[in-house]
């Protein structure tokens, strides 16, 4: 695994609100509480069950929430792509997990002890509301995903997902400007649509005809400058 230095893991604890509001003392007890993991292989982090009480960031990889029915079936909720911080809420509610957290193969995650980020607000209580602020961001997308895999057609779903994806998961191209990839496979694709591979693709091969992605081995490359028009036909 690369071993991150100071500097590089301080600017990683600017992609968050809260932590972009903290004083420079408060940074260097931050980066003196930081663990790094990688992951070589596909793994399960955190067990339904177990208590969250973590903050993670994912420098490269994703996380996903994988939830499973008690016969079996796994679903997949769109993942947490790199440059991003979740697991806010679970820092201030001791309740276990409903679900397993899993990490992608090759992939570098920061974990932060949710007893940290509790002596933080305690000391300096201005970071409450930059708190909530994640959590309600992330808890608008998710009541967003629900209302469209309950409510909407397909075509709406699977342009709901785009949406989604481009927003959590994605990362910019440097070789191709104006678009957006997220490594998935299309398995997974179609498990965040709770559909058949079949179906998923015949959608996407569609979305795929209008410009609006390219779809490659394990990664679907999105086309930023058409986001706009996605979401207003969703």
């Amino acid at each position: 695994m690369k071993k991150y230095s100071q500097d590089e893991l301080a600017v990683f604890l600017r992609y968050s609100g809260v932590f972009s509001a903290c004083e420079q003392a408060e940074i260097d007890y931050i980066l003196s509480q930081i663990k790094t993991y990688h992951y070589k292989n596909e793994t399960v982090i955190a067990h339904r069950e177990d208590i969250g009480d973590q903050v993670r960031f994912v420098i490269k990889g994703s996380l996903n929430v994988v939830a499973t029915s008690l016969d079996g079936k796994e679903v997949r909720f769109p993942p947490i792509g790199p440059h991003r911080w979740m697991g806010w809420m679970s820092c201030f509610d001791s309740q276990a997990l409903s679900h397993d957290w899993v990490a992608t193969a090759k992939s570098d995650v920061i974990v932060i002890s949710g007893a940290v980020i509790r002596k933080l607000c305690e000391n300096n209580p201005d970071l409450y509301p930059r708190v909530m602020a994640e959590i309600n961001r992330q808890f608008k997308l998710l009541m967003n995903w629900t209302e469209f895999v309950s409510l909407h057609s397909l075509n709406a779903r699977v342009r709901m997902l785009i949406n989604i994806l481009s927003q959590i998961s994605a990362t910019p191209m440097d070789d191709k400007p104006g678009w957006l990839q997220v490594d998935v496979t299309q398995e997974h694709l179609a498990s965040f649509l709770n559909l058949s591979r079949q179906t998923a693709n015949k959608l996407l091969v569609e979305l795929e005809k209008d410009g609006y992605i390219s779809i490659g081995y394990r990664k679907i490359l999105i086309n930023a400058d058409k986001l706009p028009s996605l979401t207003n036909q969703s």
